[in-house]
């Protein structure tokens, strides 16, 4: 395991990956390079598919849509939203997402765990 002193790059790379029937998620930043207070990961989600329920936790957490179309829920609201939209959700605050277009979505998690 690396410091967390230790700055860190990750490129791209499939092989990394854990992929399940609804798509894939890319683990960037996390534990295993050194981070302490700080999870990054990228998921891909096919059409129709969410990557899993609505849940709620601690600690806050930004989901970043790269690609695609999402209806997000936080709280009681369900909105639509495109590329290249951020989503803060606060701590213990029930929040979820689900492709709703017609190509793989594409998002990023930043978290604090």
């Amino acid at each position: 395991m690396l410091s967390a002193s230790h700055p860190c790059i990750f490129c791209w790379d499939e092989h990394r990956a854990f992929r399940h029937e609804r798509g894939l998620k890319l683990p960037f930043v996390d534990e295993t390079c050194g981070a302490h207070q700080l999870r990054m990961h990228v998921s891909v989600i096919n059409s129709g598919e969410s990557p899993h329920p609505p849940h709620s936790h601690a600690g806050e957490e930004i989901l970043f849509l790269l690609e695609g179309q999402a209806e997000v829920l936080i709280g009681e609201e369900t909105r639509l939203v495109g590329p290249m939209t951020a989503v803060f959700c606060p701590e213990h605050v029930t929040h979820g997402v689900r492709n709703c277009g017609p190509e793989p979505m594409k998002f990023m998690v930043i978290r604090v765990p």
